[in-house]
């Protein structure tokens, strides 16, 4: 096979690869790519620098589809994902990684360009802010771990694990003036706490939580504003009650999932374990909740009542363990996720037209931002482009 042909049996493999139409034949052609690519340095002198990144980007958003793939067919052979997964990283910084650059700076030897350098935008961390009764303000994200504060015979302690903690220290039960601290998540931010009673908190970007560091005698209230995870101690004697946006939920002991963020047009509760009273003062009205299900609250149309639904309580909780994982979920509900996990702005020029648009899929929400994106747009039905901090949608 002569030199041109090479090159475009290359670049027809190239264009099969990127469709999903490609056979063995050229997958395996374009994967080994780099031992014939010293001699052809020239096979993409029609195609100007951005184009040849993006053909990078997009066989490695491929190999990384296959793998996942590979691993749906084979979960229990380890062995045989490892190796194929192997192989396709070999293949691709043979055939991509190194060539390009080389190519690269080939092409640019004679004339140098301009160079415009990425922003790697990475995801969010244990980030927060403690304000405590008496206005006092503290980035429990800079304070070492130990204690934080000491009110109300209550000392507060920051855990190794970045949990804060409220341990009673007093003997006394009665409380005289109940103290209320607020814990604030800043985009890009999440954190954990324990309240006095030993309900666990798990508090989503973007989100505050006010709370009494010691609770009263006739029950136990916080105000919510975001998203949230509940873990809530048992105490048949004492309700919990977490008030939102739209709704007041109402247990006694139970795990569930509070989304009332005041950008979301609806405020959705999620139950795992138990059950819950889901209240709407607006309409004066209520719900009970059972595992499974989602209470749903419209913003906008206090006469929808509270609507309720069965749902696989993971896809709620994704967050929580790390994940985003969204089942025929709106383009704007999961850039609306992005924009507050990795600290975005979103921009969407064409609005609803690609708002509307429905994605299913999981990623883990520690990885870099363009792997979430790259999983988006496996549909071929929407595009990325990041400048800086800015990421903007394309048809």
């Amino acid at each position: 096979m002569n030199s041109k042909k090479i090159k475009d049996e290359f670049i027809k493999a190239v264009k099969a690869y990127l469709e999903g139409t490609a056979d063995e034949t050229q997958l395996l052609f374009v994967e080994q790519y780099f031992d014939l690519f010293l001699d052809t340095e020239d096979v993409f002198e029609s195609m100007d620098n951005d184009e040849i990144q993006d053909i990078h980007d997009r066989m490695l958003w491929k190999i990384n589809y296959e793998i996942e793939k590979k691993n749906r067919i084979f979960p229990g052979n380890m062995e045989t994902v490892r190796s194929f997964s192997k192989y396709l990283y070999i293949a691709a910084a043979a055939a991509f990684v190194i060539p390009m650059s080389l190519y690269i700076y080939q092409r640019n030897q004679v004339k140098p360009v301009s160079t415009q350098l990425v922003t790697k935008i990475t995801p969010g961390g244990n980030k927060a802010v403690l304000t405590l009764a008496n206005g006092s303000k503290i980035s429990l994200a800079d304070v070492k771990n130990g204690e934080v504060a000491n009110q109300s015979g209550m000392v507060i302690t920051k855990s190794r694990d970045s949990q804060l903690v409220y341990q009673q220290t007093s003997m006394s039960s009665t409380v005289k003036e109940i103290a209320y601290n607020k814990i604030e998540t800043p985009k890009g931010g999440q954190f954990q706490l324990i309240l006095s009673d030993g309900t666990k908190v798990w508090l989503n970007a973007s989100s505050s939580l006010r709370y009494p560091s010691v609770f009263g005698q006739d029950e136990r209230k916080v105000e919510l504003d975001g998203e949230a995870y509940f873990e809530v101690a048992k105490n048949t004697a004492k309700p919990f009650l977490v008030s939102s946006s739209k709704q007041i939920v109402e247990v006694l002991g139970t795990h569930f999932n509070i989304n009332a963020y005041t950008n979301e047009p609806v405020v959705s509760t999620t139950l795992l374990e138990g059950s819950i009273k889901v209240t709407s003062p607006s309409v004066n009205a209520y719900k009970i909740i059972r595992p499974g299900q989602q209470s749903l609250i419209d913003r906008d149309d206090d006469d929808s009542g509270i609507k309720v639904k069965n749902i696989d309580p993971d896809e709620a909780v994704a967050w929580k363990n790390g994940y985003f994982m969204f089942e025929k979920e709106e383009l704007g509900s999961i850039l609306r996720k992005v924009s507050r996990w990795y600290d975005v702005e979103i921009e969407n020029p064409q609005g609803e037209k690609l708002d509307k648009l429905l994605f299913s899929g999981t990623v883990s929400k520690y990885s870099d931002v363009s792997k979430v994106l790259r999983k988006l747009e496996l549909t071929e039905s929407v595009r990325f482009k990041t400048i800086g901090r800015r990421i903007i949608v394309m048809k």
